[in-house]
């Protein structure tokens, strides 16, 4: 994918244009799935979304900005998720064991949703994308960190940010791999990967 502008042309306001966008969004879901978003052309996007290709480009200037669409959508997904997994902590030790939950969970995500996984896949081939991916850690992290650093003192507060930062984008590269593997390979990545974050975590305790 080239680097490209990324930016929607038009926010639809109307029934009618946002069920439009609805269905070309819905078709770019159905042809990455099939073919990959490499493959995706704005012309049979059109023509699978049933608008004239004048449509599809009112909303999008090109095959990045839908992309970049579909990737903020599931993003905002994973922060409410995030968010509603986070409520209530009562300690690091009470984290630690969320952290378990949240990264099998992000990967059963990704197993489930294969359609999923190519669209976020995406974000490695267009350094906006990838920008947008690492802002999309940099957010996690912080909403995390909101969370854990009444547990842990104020002088570490500065190194906690950095960890959850780090690994919340490692969470994604994480889990992406896994789902290639076979069932038995997954489970253990995933087990080095949980035991490693909680650590990094713990560490954080105050003696």
């Amino acid at each position: 994918m080239t680097d490209t502008p990324i930016e929607v042309r038009k926010r639809p306001v109307q029934a009618r244009s946002k069920a439009r966008v609805e269905a070309i969004l819905d078709a770019a879901r159905d042809i990455i799935s099939e073919i990959g978003s490499d493959g995706m052309k704005m012309s049979v996007l059109a023509h699978r979304a049933g608008v004239p290709i004048g449509t599809v480009y009112q909303f999008f200037p090109n095959k990045s900005a839908v992309i970049y669409t579909l990737v903020t959508d599931i993003m905002q997904q994973m922060h409410t998720a995030l968010q509603a997994q986070m409520e209530g902590i009562q300690s690091l030790d009470d984290a630690s064991g969320r952290i378990d939950q949240m990264v099998r969970g992000y990967y059963q995500f990704l197993k489930d949703e294969p359609v999923m996984r190519d669209i976020l896949g995406s974000t490695q081939g267009d350094k906006k994308l990838q920008a947008l991916d690492q802002e999309d850690s940099r957010t996690n992290g912080a909403m995390m960190f909101e969370h854990m650093k009444p547990f842990v003192s104020q002088q570490d507060h500065k190194r906690l940010k950095v960890v959850l930062f780090l690994n919340a984008h490692l969470t994604g590269s994480l889990t992406r791999l896994a789902v290639t593997e076979d069932a038995e390979m997954a489970e253990t990545l995933l087990q080095i990967f949980v035991k490693r974050l909680q650590d990094d975590l713990l560490s954080f305790k105050q003696v």
